[in-house]
């Protein structure tokens, strides 16, 4: 009996299925690089005399941290400048304003952190320090998430380049994916200059225009070029080479006599070439002269890859802010390594992680009957119990953590010790948070790889034809927002259940939570309700103590852009990093007032 190997691996489904998950693999790998370059850097520094004592003197320390977050901070607004110039593709897709004025802050934010953080990371007293903190706790359980997506990420190159010896492949082409990262920085709107051209005789083939680039002639592989946009008031031919009557319909484009502020839109079609080429051969074919404007739109032949260096800067800037937040608040560390480590080895948590993977990939299969839409549906109910899921972590572990350990009297014996109060309950939000993550780092990966698998079953359920493995990586990448904005809500619901288990035991936290949680996602209804209302005092109060006591958790809810299939804004992730920060500093402080007057004896 003959063994059919492209049920193994040799399948396009099986590559379109995995494809997403790779290119998200390299990204963290490249995040992973970049860890490890920050700490052998700190390890280098920790060996130079001098410099390793930088951390025990004051003055010393706050210039060199001023000079160090200075430097990277100018590194980032040189890079959010790159991102935000004339041709760029990212300027074309966010609101400028806002969009750099975020970027302006977070890029703020990391550098004082971590440049505070570098010079203590950095001291020849805390160097062991810092590698025991990352051999444990959070950080432990990051590297080896990181470390098993990087392998995944090599596995799959190694595979592509030798062909899958013939038996199993990840991704089809690797190499042109890591060539097309290397080409995003060139990729965006590139305008030309008005050109005026005279009337072309029938047996010329057209004035030929190079490309240009920032005023210098460069030469682009038509692959690369997506959309071209012509403005004319006089009726043009373009083509990649001479035109002549032997020429195809199909081999050049025929640009209508238009205004210099309106054009014309093409895709490259067959006329560009899929070979480099210098520029384009431009005909008038009108009876006057022509004046013409055009611009082109550049990206790689995968631009999906935009993915890694998002992912790549989202992995150094959790590992780093986390690392040097730890290492600046020692005492808060103790206790939230201690925290994290009981939570993450109580049975709970891992059936919690059990059930929801079990859950995410047994989903795949319920038919739905949304006539072609199941995967909006599975999005839909994948993310919301990945949400429960972790809101019911968060206030058991709470409950266990604070409740019954000022019960059973475990924090009169931490208290006694040079630990305050504020410390405590800074450190237990900071511990169960980071137990969270962690549940929300394996479940996500899991989601999203299985996401990208959705649309190939239902095409081969519904006897349709075959995804590509584009429409797999943007069904996949759209749930990574709502991922992240998940956490955020998860990460309010820490904040409060802490609260509440200053004075109360898990059963009143989890109906108190469950409460908030309804009224919470409630709020822009009960606020409609206090419009039409009118009149109704009683309603209208309701309303507002609503929406100023509860938080307003829709602002965490984007199944619109998921059903749309639209991106969820940067602006409005940023945003919802605000309302968590200031909504949660407010629920830390409702604790640390809870915990302050609490007779622990």
């Amino acid at each position: 009996m003959e063994l059919n190997l492209s049920l193994i691996g040799q399948s396009v489904e099986i590559m379109n299925w995995f494809t997403p998950t790779w290119i998200f693999s390299v990204g963290v790998t490249a995040g992973l690089v970049l860890v490890m370059l920050f700490l052998g850097l700190v390890y280098v520094v920790a060996k130079i005399p001098g410099l390793n004592t930088i951390a025990e003197n004051r003055v010393s320390y706050f210039i060199a941290s001023l000079l160090v977050s200075g430097g990277l901070f100018a590194c980032c607004v040189a890079a959010l400048g790159m991102l935000y110039q004339e041709q760029s593709l990212f300027r074309f897709s966010t609101e400028q304003g806002p969009g750099a004025l975020l970027g302006v802050l977070f890029s703020g934010f990391l550098s004082s952190i971590v440049g505070f953080g570098f010079w203590r990371l950095a001291s020849k007293k805390r160097i062991e320090e810092v590698f025991v903190l990352v051999k444990e706790g959070f950080l432990y359980w990051f590297s080896v998430i990181a470390t098993v997506l990087a392998g995944f990420a090599a596995l799959g190159l190694i595979l592509g380049i030798f062909g899958g010896f013939g038996i199993f492949k990840i991704v089809d082409d690797p190499r042109g994916m890591l060539k097309s990262l290397a080409r995003l920085p060139t990729s965006g709107y590139y305008p030309q200059e008005i050109l005026e051209f005279p009337p072309t005789p029938d047996t010329e083939g057209g004035t030929f225009v190079p490309f240009e680039q920032f005023g210098k002639p460069v030469t682009i592989d038509g692959r690369e070029i997506q959309r071209l946009r012509f403005s004319s008031n006089q009726n043009l031919q373009v083509a990649a080479e001479p035109i002549s009557i032997a020429t195809p319909l199909d081999r050049f484009f025929r640009i209508p006599s238009t205004s210099l502020n309106s054009g014309v839109s093409f895709n490259r079609g067959l006329v560009i070439p899929e070979k480099e080429i210098e520029g384009l051969y431009i005909a008038n074919r009108g009876k006057n002269p022509a004046i013409v404007r055009f611009d082109y739109l550049v990206m790689p032949q995968y631009p999906e890859v935009y993915l890694v260096p998002v992912m790549a800067v989202a992995t150094f800037s959790l590992f780093a802010i986390y690392l040097s937040l730890l290492i600046l608040a020692p005492k808060v560390t103790a206790i939230s390594i201690s925290t994290f480590k009981s939570e993450v080895n109580q049975p709970i948590f891992l059936l919690t992680m059990i059930l929801g993977a079990i859950f995410v990939v047994v989903s795949i299969y319920i038919p739905y009957n949304t006539l072609g839409e199941d995967i909006k549906m599975y999005k839909d109910s994948g993310l919301t119990l990945l949400k429960v899921l972790a809101i019911f972590v968060a206030i058991w572990a709470a409950s266990k953590s604070v409740a019954e350990e000022i019960e059973g009297r475990t924090a009169l014996t931490v208290l006694s010790k040079p630990v305050g109060r504020r410390q405590f309950i800074v450190g237990k939000i900071f511990g169960i948070s980071s137990a969270v993550a962690i549940l929300f780092l394996i479940l996500g990966i899991w989601f999203f790889f299985w996401v990208s698998y959705k649309p190939v079953y239902d095409a081969r359920e519904m006897s349709t034809e075959m995804v590509e493995w584009t429409t797999c990586f943007r069904d996949a990448t759209h749930v990574l927002p709502a991922i992240f904005l998940g956490f955020l809500e998860v990460v309010i619901f820490v904040a409060i259940s802490v609260a509440i288990s200053t004075r109360l035991g898990v059963t009143a936290n989890l109906m108190i939570c469950f409460f908030i949680y309804v009224l919470g996602h409630l709020t822009p209804l009960i606020v409609m309700s206090e419009q039409v209302a009118g009149s109704l005092d009683t309603v209208r109060f309701f309303g507002q103590f609503i929406s100023i006591i509860f938080p307003v958790l829709n602002h965490f809810d984007v199944q619109t852009a998921i059903n749309t299939n639209s991106s969820v804004p940067w602006i409005y992730l940023g945003w919802s990093v605000v309302y968590t920060l200031l909504y949660g500093s407010a629920a830390v402080l409702l604790a640390l007032v809870m915990f302050e007057d609490r007779d622990l004896a």
